[in-house]
């Protein structure tokens, strides 16, 4: 374990965070070479993967709010020296999520033609969907794992090993998919079954790969069964922080769709387009936000484990005083990049010009999304999570769609402008909600990790 509750906090940070710019990155090339290769295919298998993003996502969400609940619960049992709970977290979450596991893909087998109809799959598509989905839905459990396992190894400051086990992940999934669903060396040619299978034997290397690092290097498998009340007691901290940490989740991709929506309103196909490319060079660039904020957890959870109150406020200052710094920093290269890097997605001049005034204009409000992603996780840290919603969903509804809906009222630029205000209104208010919770509170320091034995 990596002690986060001594050493420089700036260095502490950015050992951390530099492993999960990797892992980042090596999570979207994953997701780049499935969509690649299957574009191969054709336009009906591309627009059958588009139609399972939904899906997945809902998926995502599930697995991130249990990941997210146990590293907050096993940081905090970290800083207290506490190591029956950090066993009986990391253990019980692998648990919580297999649950899961089996009620999602039991009703995701049986669901599967209302839901993608539903979702605007055709006669076409939908028997491709279905090809890839029933492969997905059967051996989820390899997709669910990993991200489990991986939080309760960065609860205890070890960024690295999940990192190579994304480099798993990615690596086999760039090798397997031409093989399997062209079929090369051999293999018969899958199409987009190959794509599935590709998929869950990636991801079935790195469930092996996570769960060995944490039963034999960190120790953290507790093999004997727990009483019903410790399990459910377990369960109830974790989903505590998980359940909030779901919607956080969400909201971003109802922001997303109502982006779209106001796009297709004040500029048409073009502008949906725009924002489509935009959205993909955009999230690039807030890798280096999402990773700071994940780093956040551990060490603000570990040190309030410890009970080190000042030390939690000298982490919350730094990180408010460089939300700025970053925010400049993104906003400076998006500006010369961002005409550059729209042409790799589009050629079509209004498209582009569409697209440079997205990432310009929106990147001004770097700043916000910097302040309220790392608020928001800095509360989840001392499970505070629903105040993170409460930022993250409520500034949300409240802010960022009021006015990126009266900005298209005027113009696209004035929409995207709108948008920028209010993640900078949001991520102000973060500051002045992080600062009033992430104090102790009475009698919080001796109950904020009691569990019964």
């Amino acid at each position: 374990m990596r002690d986060l509750t001594v050493g420089r906090i700036d260095k502490n940070i950015v050992d951390l965070a530099i492993p999960m710019i990797g892992g980042q990155l090596m999570f979207t090339l994953f997701n780049i070479t499935d969509t690649y290769f299957v574009g191969k295919l054709g336009t009906e298998a591309l627009a059958a993967m588009g139609f399972t993003f939904p899906v997945i996502l809902i998926a995502s969400a599930l697995t991130m709010g249990i990941s997210t609940g146990s590293m907050s619960v096993l940081s905090r049992a970290a800083g207290n020296n506490d190591r029956y709970i950090m066993k009986r977290t990391a253990t019980d979450g692998l648990i919580l999520s297999l649950l899961f596991v089996i009620l999602f893909s039991v009703v995701g087998l049986n669901s599967m033609d209302s839901i993608f109809t539903l979702l605007g799959a055709d006669k076409s598509t939908l028997p491709i969907i279905k090809e890839y989905m029933t492969i997905w839905y059967s051996f989820s459990f390899v997709v669910f794992i990993p991200p489990v396992s991986d939080s309760s190894m960065r609860a205890l400051g070890d960024m690295v090993r999940p990192f190579y086990v994304m480099c798993v992940c990615a690596l086999m999934n760039v090798v397997l998919d031409p093989i399997l669903i062209f079929g090369y060396f051999g293999f018969p040619a899958m199409g987009i079954r190959g794509a599935a299978i590709a998929t869950v034997i990636s991801r079935a290397c790195g469930m092996c790969a996570t769960l060995y690092f944490l039963n034999f290097h960190h120790k953290l498998l507790e093999l004997r069964m727990p009483k019903i009340s410790e399990l459910i007691s377990s369960w109830k901290k974790i989903l505590i922080v998980g359940i909030p940490a779901v919607g956080v989740a969400i909201f971003p991709q109802l922001l997303r769709s109502f982006i779209t929506a106001q796009a297709a309103y004040v500029g048409g196909v073009t502008a949906v387009a725009a924002v489509a490319a935009g959205s993909r060079i955009e999230g690039f660039a807030y890798i280096i936000t999402q990773s700071v904020g994940s780093s956040l957890v551990p060490i603000i959870g570990q040190n309030w484990g410890a009970k080190k109150a000042a030390r939690i406020e000298e982490t919350r200052r730094f990180y408010n005083k460089h939300s700025l710094t970053l925010g400049i920093a993104m906003f400076v290269v998006i500006f010369f990049i961002s005409d550059f890097t729209a042409k790799l997605f589009t050629q079509d001049a209004e498209v582009l010009k569409y697209t440079s005034i997205y990432l310009k204009v929106l990147l001004a409000g770097a700043i916000g999304m910097n302040l309220y992603t790392w608020n928001g996780q800095a509360l989840n840290a001392v499970g505070k999570s629903f105040w993170s919603l409460v930022i993250n969903g409520g500034g949300t509804v409240v802010f960022m769609m009021p006015v990126l809906y009266l900005g298209s009222r005027y113009s696209f630029t004035a929409m995207i402008g709108g948008l920028a205000v209010g993640q900078i209104i949001v991520g102000l208010i973060s500051i002045f909600i992080a600062r009033s919770k992430l104090k102790f509170e009475d009698g919080e320091k001796e109950s904020i990790l009691s569990i019964e034995n």
